[in-house]
């Protein structure tokens, strides 16, 4: 069997536009993976100019030998984002097709499930939120379905320093938070590497009066891990990062320094279904716990649900689907997440255990569709009104 074809669709999903890819053999066999890459989806389908000859005619069965002479091939080591990301989609691909083949689930094709149901807790969940008591109603109906734990970023668009009014809002809001849900419910603050380390500092210190922070995410930028490392030391809350790092190499520093208690690889960030594996063991030889970052479309959702059943040190994971995808998700995918009680049923069906319809076909996107901006005044609606 060969790959003789090789499909992309880019999506255009309101916050950030999705990119699928679709692998073909020669015996009209497929497999359906995804490389969304933030802000540079164009770029990434440009890109397959360039790698495709180490995709085509490659034997799909073969996943590890296509991507290790991938990986060494580029000179670079495929550092760069758009390339990794692009590693991840066909490697997700080529399990789907295999596990298809085999009528197996992925995570039956490492072994087996080392659990029946995947904790899940919810983000997305602000995106309509227009003032401080809004975000103690919101944070209810997370609780109301059923969810043990949220995230949330609080901190609107600052960077580096928050002046006294976004200090004080932002505490604020956390407060909010606390009084609607209570102790019993998990929060996670999300920081997205806004902070340098004093200003993060002194929020975790205010963190610290909740008992129930179950970390606190991204508190200094991504490259700052001796920051992170002091403020693992310094404050009683849990520290957790890792979505933008590359490769397991990216994440040797991170654990050698005990700068993180919980690691959260992105599998289309890192590498794919074998490399978030690697980060998973390297995880747990370090007494680390793990916890999938995933903020791209429905079919990393699925892909990084098989890869949570293999892991013994999974914490919980994100779920983005049931709060800030658009209504006409069902109408390009056949599946979606039954979550049910804060948990997650194992997907059930051959693959990563989800494809796309061709109706997908009505919802591409062009240059025009933009992504939001992290740093930008109203990001966190996503696009949403």
């Amino acid at each position: 069997m060969k790959i003789i074809n090789f499909k992309s669709y880019i999506v255009r999903n309101t916050w950030k536009k999705w990119v699928f890819i679709e692998i073909v053999t020669d015996d009209g066999s497929n497999g359906y993976g995804e490389a969304t890459v933030y802000a540079d989806q164009f770029g990434l389908i440009n890109h397959i100019k360039d790698i495709k000859k180490f995709i085509l005619n490659k034997d799909p069965f073969n996943v590890r030998k296509l991507i290790n002479e991938w990986f060494l091939s580029t000179f670079n080591r495929s550092r760069d984002i758009v390339n990794i990301s692009l590693i991840s989609g066909v490697q997700s691909a080529c399990f789907d097709l295999i596990g298809k083949h085999f009528g197996s689930t992925i995570y039956n094709l490492f072994g087996g499930p080392v659990r029946d149901k995947i904790k899940v807790y919810a983000n997305g969940w602000y995106t309509g939120i227009n003032n401080i008591e809004d975000w103690g109603k919101g944070a209810k109906k997370v609780v109301n379905k059923g969810y043990k734990a949220l995230k949330f970023d609080p901190f609107g668009s600052g960077s580096g320093f928050l002046d006294y009014d976004e200090y004080k809002k932002s505490m604020d809001i956390i407060e909010t938070v606390h009084n609607a849900v209570g102790d019993k419910i998990e929060m996670l603050i999300e920081g997205h590497g806004r902070f340098n380390r004093s200003m993060a500092m002194k929020i975790g210190k205010e963190l610290e009066k909740y008992d129930n922070i179950g970390w606190f995410e991204e508190p200094v930028i991504p490259e700052d891990i001796n920051g992170l490392s002091i403020l693992s030391k310094a404050l009683k809350i849990p520290i957790a990062a890792g979505e933008r790092l590359v490769t397991s190499y990216d994440f040797t520093e991170l654990f050698k320094l005990g700068a993180v208690s919980i690691a959260q690889p992105d599998l289309v960030n890192t590498g794919g279904i074998i490399e978030i594996l690697k980060i998973g063991a390297m995880a747990e030889a370090n007494n680390i716990a793990i916890a999938p970052h995933q903020a791209e479309g429905p079919l990393n959702t699925f892909t990084t649900l098989n890869t949570d059943a293999l892991l013994n040190n999974l914490k919980i994971q994100e779920m983005f689907d049931e709060f800030a995808y658009p209504e006409w998700v069902n109408n390009i995918v056949d599946k979606k997440p039954e979550v049910n009680n804060g948990y997650v049923k194992l997907p059930d069906k051959p693959g990563i255990g989800i494809n796309l319809k061709d109706s997908i076909n009505d919802y591409i996107a062009d240059e025009n569709d933009s992504d939001f901006n992290l740093f930008s005044e109203g990001w966190e609606k996503r696009g949403f009104k």
